[in-house]
């Protein structure tokens, strides 16, 4: 087929759809399109930081496809477009399908979010005196694009090429110490990620597996720059007698990475009870970066135990990542319900990067007002990790024995790690580099009985290790889950619960590190008539945890405690009877650990379609934020909906 026809052909279909749809019922669709309105009370940044949701124009969702174009097009026989949330959404999609039986398979795809982040009681020293929002604030907006292009996808070997778009970028602000203040800074970020891929899927007889390989390319840019009216800094006073206040601070960063990739899997029926399964992945990131600083103003700086009156800074770094992971699982089938399983799985990854900073202290002089001189310091640091991770593992699962269910299995994994950090980072006595090596093992065991309606499950998992490498190593982990259910013939009632109880410690001088995570819930559901139904859930969770921190002023040895203990009701009911539909539902989360807090949310969605494939949806959602702290970050937000269903 001629290429240029090809494309074109490609481009004229959604034109073709919307015409067809328009002259008869050739490609049904279904559509909703509406307007969404918002009345807000209260915190704006905490209400774009949790939901985000503005007014505006919405397609709230529209879906055609097709597989008869009635001689119309000669280039598909299957052809979908979904759309979800487009318009005033903060996450769009839309997303195109088309194919052609032993030709070729296409997907476009198309995602937009949004994403705000403004906390005012997070990393603002000012928030006491009452200065809102948050002095760390960001406004980002992705765009993504796939194309995905697979030809011949009935032979044996099923060739594709893919592409993906993925660029952020948006304005935000942050905070910036220097000269014994900090500073708040304007920020502007643009990042660019770009991916081609291409392999080939094949099946012969009972072996089948893809190879896959691709290229990515990451292009980052950060820029900041004093923010108006910020130079006298979050600290007012003096240092030493000396006024601290910067007139200017540019700084712009810039990152580069380039990653290579393979990915292979393959799979074979090497008899009527034997299946075996390997994989292969590798990739090998190249990065490279560049700081530039230039500051000016009143600094102070017990380092060289100077004032200065400006800096100059230039960095570049770059690094490696090389990792390559593969493996081979066997299953073997005993009998129709029981099945042995046997794997075992090998990761290399090789860490390495180094980088050069350079300073230039300008204007400097004495504490005592004497030298005045312009000052340089270089700091150079390499560094590197090399680790090997591999994993054994055997198991049964036995399925449909009666009413029982079961499966178990055992791991081991091992660990080894070479750590060989530059002298000049070491800011801490005692050595940090040196090989290090770690087992892990690993029973982990759940089943399940069912019988007439009712259903009981249970698993257990236990991690034991020896010496930890790393701070967030674990030596024991230990995570119990039951759940039960009952539903009665037809659904008329269903009820079920479920707990879970995750420990994990370390007890090692210094670390002290001590995790619990408790979770309990329960719902259920009741069908007086098939139009209605109710439903109700409870659900409660509980997370400590504490480990020894450094604190970084004068290292000594602190602890870090953070505790969750929130619970969440929820309760709703729905009716569906010929054109008349309804859904309420109304919930509260309560959370009282270390950042207490309230959620009250309401939602209720009607729809009626007055004519045969046309109606109407009207929608109310409204939530409630409290932070029991203080008022400053409360919203209440209502939004209304009313949008128009067409299904032709």
């Amino acid at each position: 087929m001629n290429m240029k026809r090809f494309v074109a052909n490609w481009l004229s279909l959604p034109i073709l759809a919307i015409a067809f749809a328009a002259n008869a019922q050739v490609v049904p669709f279904d559509l909703e399109i509406g307007y969404r309105w918002l009345d807000l009370k209260g915190d704006t940044g905490m209400y774009r930081t949790q939901i985000n949701e503005r007014d505006g124009l919405l397609i709230h969702n529209f879906t055609l496809a097709t597989s008869d174009f009635e001689g119309h097009n000669s280039l598909t026989d299957r052809f979908r477009i979904d759309v979800s949330d487009l318009g005033s959404g903060p996450a769009q999609s839309v997303r195109m399908e088309a194919s052609r039986a032993n030709a070729y398979k296409l997907r476009l795809g198309y995602r937009s979010t949004d994403a705000f982040s403004a906390l005012p009681a997070f990393a603002n020293p000012l928030f006491d005196q009452g200065i809102v929002p948050g002095q760390h604030t960001e406004d980002r907006r992705r765009r993504m694009f796939d194309v995905d292009l697979e030809l011949l996808p009935d032979r044996a070997i099923a060739p594709f090429i893919g592409f993906t778009s993925n660029d952020n970028r948006g304005p935000g602000q942050t905070t910036y110490h220097l000269g014994q203040d900090e500073f708040l800074l304007s920020q502007d970020l643009h990042e660019r990620d770009r991916e081609i891929r291409a392999g080939a899927s094949f099946h012969f007889a009972s072996i089948s597996g893809q190879l896959t390989q691709g290229w990515r390319s990451f292009r980052g840019t950060e820029s900041l720059s004093l923010a108006s009216g910020a130079g006298n800094g979050n600290e007012p006073g003096n240092v030493l007698g000396q006024p601290v206040t910067a007139t200017s601070i540019t700084r712009t960063d810039q990152t580069h990475v380039d990653t290579p990739f393979t990915n292979f899997f393959v799979t074979g029926q090497m008899t009527d009870r034997v299946r075996l399964i390997g994989n292969y992945v590798r990739f090998s990131a190249d990065s490279s970066g560049s700081e530039a600083e230039s500051s000016a103003g009143s600094f102070t700086s017990f380092a060289i135990s100077r004032f200065f009156t400006g800096l100059t800074e230039s960095a570049t770094s770059s690094a490696k990542n090389k990792t390559w992971r593969g493996g081979l699982r066997t299953e073997v089938n005993l009998t129709p319900h029981i099945d042995l399983l046997a794997g075992y799985q090998r990761e290399k990854r090789e860490l390495d990067g180094s980088a050069l900073i350079n300073d230039v202290f300008l204007q400097s002089i004495l504490f005592s007002g004497f030298d005045r001189k312009d000052i340089a310091t270089v700091l150079q640091a390499t560094n590197g990790i090399d680790r090997t991770d591999e994993v054994l593992s055997a198991g049964i699962s036995a399925h449909a024995v009666g009413p029982f269910s079961f499966r178990g299995e055992v791991r081991e994994s091992q660990q080894d790690v070479t750590v060989s950090p530059d002298l000049s980072e070491i800011v801490v006595p005692g050595s940090q580099s040196g090989t290090f090596d770690r087992r892990i093992h690993t029973v982990d065991l759940n089943g399940a009985y069912t019988h007439s309606g009712f259903m009981l499950g249970a698993a257990v998992k236990h991690d034991s290790a020896d010496a930890p490498i790393f701070r967030t190593d674990y030596r024991g982990r230990n995570r119990y889950r039951v759940r039960a259910g009952w539903m009665t013939p037809k659904k008329l009632f269903r009820a079920g619960v479920t707990a879970e109880r995750t420990n994990q410690s370390n007890d090692d001088p210094g670390i002290g590190y001590d995790s619990k995570l408790r979770q309990y819930s329960g719902e259920i559901e009741v069908s007086p008539i098939e139009a209605l139904h109710f439903r109700g859930s409870l659900s409660q969770f509980r997370a400590d945890s504490n480990i020894s921190i450094r604190f970084p002023q004068n290292f000594t040895i602190g602890q870090s405690v953070q505790t969750e203990d929130g619970n969440a009701r929820e309760g709703g009911v729905s009716y569906l009877k010929g054109p008349f539909s309804i859904d309420a539902s109304l919930s509260r989360f309560h959370n009282r650990g270390t950042l207490p807090f309230n959620i009250d949310r309401h939602k209720v969605r009607a729809t009626w379609d007055f004519k045969n494939k046309t109606g109407l949806a009207a929608e109310l959602d409204r939530d409630k934020y409290d932070e029991t702290s203080g008022f400053f970050s409360d919203f209440n937000a209502t939004r209304y909906g009313l949008y128009f269903r067409w299904r032709p």
